[in-house]
């Protein structure tokens, strides 16, 4: 798997015909994606973003992605519903189960919703099986994303990689709990709304836990999501607005009758050196897929440069893009850092 860096759409294609042993998947702006579309055949895959991660860093806009063998993959069209396709993955991933270092990588509409629905999908899959995906985007306009196979337009896409040499999955937040917990009383997980927390109004009870206002909680959303508790693990739901009924509407699903933690921001430097020492080999390739919102802390701090440079450290065979959403295993959630790591 090699990452690779254009700044052109004549230079990809110019690259993709020279070489059509291989394989591509291409992140890079919706605007780009459009401009692209029809251009490739079924060995091209385009997703659309909100910034790329490139060999060189984050960079906005770029047109970045990597080159596999397809001798060792399997593509599949998640279909919507995604329960449509359930045989079509099964089938997939029985040429896979059995090899531990093997992964599935998903790339989601982003603006959908039906990621949680797309993971439960994967139900009959080993929980440790690896599967690692983020949400398409397309710079905040949040009209439409775009995911293609060749010249045909999908709503989601899962790869399935039986690759020989070791992988690994790493999960970085940037944010844990600071003492405040809240019981989701009242929601419609498939909305993704919370009507109450402690049998209050959603935005009352938030806004009383920050010690702020109501008319000011939406300023914290960023500072101080909400994170659920799985498996000794925290998994970030983001808020994305109050409604008018003040219940709150978040961009990952949040279930009744159980416990969400107020989070915080950790100390950076101390995440990134966490995120370092989980490394267990030294890899040729890397993936990464980073949240929207972490993006827009990023830029606001203007701390990218300072992530590219520690990330870079890994490995300079290194792609990835900015997300609506985030998959890790059976998970979805937001303001994250997923990582893939290839011997």
């Amino acid at each position: 798997m090699n990452s690779f860096l254009y700044q052109t759409p004549e230079e990809l294609r110019a690259a993709i015909e020279k070489n059509d042993r291989q394989s591509y998947v291409v992140f890079t702006s919706v605007t780009m994606v459009t401009e692209l579309a029809g251009k490739f055949d079924e060995r091209v895959i385009l997703c659309s973003t909100s910034g790329e991660f490139t060999p060189k860093g984050f960079q906005d806009p770029a047109i970045t992605g990597f080159s596999y063998d397809p001798e060792s993959v399997e593509v599949v069209e998640l279909l919507y519903p995604p329960a449509r396709g359930l045989q079509t993955l099964k089938k997939a991933y029985e040429k896979v189960k059995h090899n531990q270092n093997a992964f599935a990588f998903l790339l989601c509409d982003g603006l959908s919703a039906m990621e949680e629905s797309i993971i439960t999908t994967f139900f009959f899959t080993d929980p440790q099986f690896k599967i690692i995906g983020g949400s398409a985007g397309d710079n905040l306009n949040f009209k439409e994303t775009s995911i293609y196979i060749g010249s045909k337009k999908v709503h989601s896409v899962a790869l399935f990689f039986n690759t020989k040499t070791r992988t690994q999955l790493i999960k970085e937040n940037l944010y844990g709990p600071c003492g405040k917990k809240m019981l989701v009383t009242e929601a419609d997980p498939v909305k993704r709304i919370v009507k109450t927390f402690n049998h209050q109004p959603a935005s009352v009870e938030y806004a009383r836990m920050l010690g702020v206002n109501v008319s000011d909680l939406e300023k914290y959303f960023m500072s101080n999501p909400l994170g659920k508790s799985a498996d000794d693990d925290i998994y970030i739901a983001s808020p994305m607005k109050i409604n008018p009924d003040r219940s709150i509407t978040f961009y990952a699903q949040i279930i009744p009758n159980t416990f969400v933690d107020v989070l915080e921001l950790k100390n950076h430097a101390d995440v990134i050196n966490d995120t370092l020492n989980q490394v267990e080999f030294r890899p040729s390739f890397v993936l990464s897929i980073n949240c929207i919102l972490r993006s827009l802390y990023f830029i606001e701090t203007k701390s990218w440069r300072d992530v590219d440079a520690e990330l870079l450290t890994i490995c300079k065979n290194q792609t990835g893009f900015v997300s609506y959403g985030e998959q890790y295993f059976k998970n979805h959630f937001n303001q994250t850092m997923v990582l893939l790591l290839v011997e």
